[in-house]
């Protein structure tokens, strides 16, 4: 039995998220179908993050074990043939038998990309993000540097997240404007679930006005969801490598 290793990209529009749901469609249903076709046996995959519905991967991490030898630099196309097209593997090797995509993971990087304009459209909708009011990229850099460290995120945890505790570490955060688009990068130890769409949200109030870097200083105090900003949509957000 050999343990192999996958690098996927999707494009989660269409999708209920990563992880298999009873009566909706996601994408590790779609991958573990790939793979028990293409091996010729039941496939169960690790993933290195559970991606929520509507969220993209450009480098999901994921490890499986098979019976059956195959050509690993070929694996890729021939997976990819029994994938629909909005699903790729661009990646595979493999690792050793105590590798897990999940638990040998060391920190991720995660990118949001806004749409600030005050139209929606109609090609980027499902790739972005739309923010229809105008924001001050400089003010949100310089806020977003209290997020930096270990902190108790507490208040940027969505409300239905179960977990021991809140506490995370952000290594960096980089904000960049080009045109019409905002690029937020995210590069921490492992992240709360809608953490960084919060976090998203909250500095796009501050660079809009609405709250200040003062008010950012509360919000982590308080720990209370209810007083930082909105969740920034799904759509805007993208897993883009998992660092071993």
């Amino acid at each position: 039995m050999r343990n192999i290793k996958l690098i996927i990209s999707y494009n989660g529009a269409n999708y209920c998220g990563w992880q298999i749901q009873p009566g909706e469609i996601t994408i590790q249903e779609k991958v573990e179908d790939a793979l028990s076709k293409t091996f010729h046996e039941e496939i169960k995959t690790v993933a290195a993050g559970r991606t929520d519905a509507g969220v993209h991967a450009l480098g999901q991490v994921v490890n499986f074990y098979a019976e059956s030898d195959i050509d690993i630099g070929n694996l890729p196309k021939v997976i990819n043939f029994n994938l629909p097209e909005d699903i790729s593997i661009i990646g595979a090797e493999y690792v050793e038998d105590d590798f897990s995509a999940r638990y040998c993971a060391k920190s991720k990087t995660y990118k949001y990309i806004v749409y600030n304009h005050r139209y929606r459209n109609a090609v980027y909708g499902s790739h972005t993000y739309q923010y229809p009011f105008p924001v001050e990229v400089d003010i949100m850099k310089e806020a977003s540097k209290l997020l930096i460290g270990e902190k108790d995120f507490k208040s940027f945890m969505g409300r239905k997240a179960v977990v021991k505790d809140s506490i995370r570490t952000i290594y960096e955060i980089d904000i960049i404007r080009n045109g019409d688009f905002i690029e937020f990068t995210f590069y921490g130890k492992s992240f709360l679930k809608n953490m960084i769409r919060i976090m998203v949200g909250t500095l796009l109030e501050i660079g809009r006005g609405k709250l200040t870097t003062d008010d950012l200083k509360n919000v982590l105090e308080e720990k209370d969801r209810s007083i930082a900003g909105p969740t920034a949509g799904a759509n805007g957000l993208y897993l883009v490598e998992v660092h071993y």
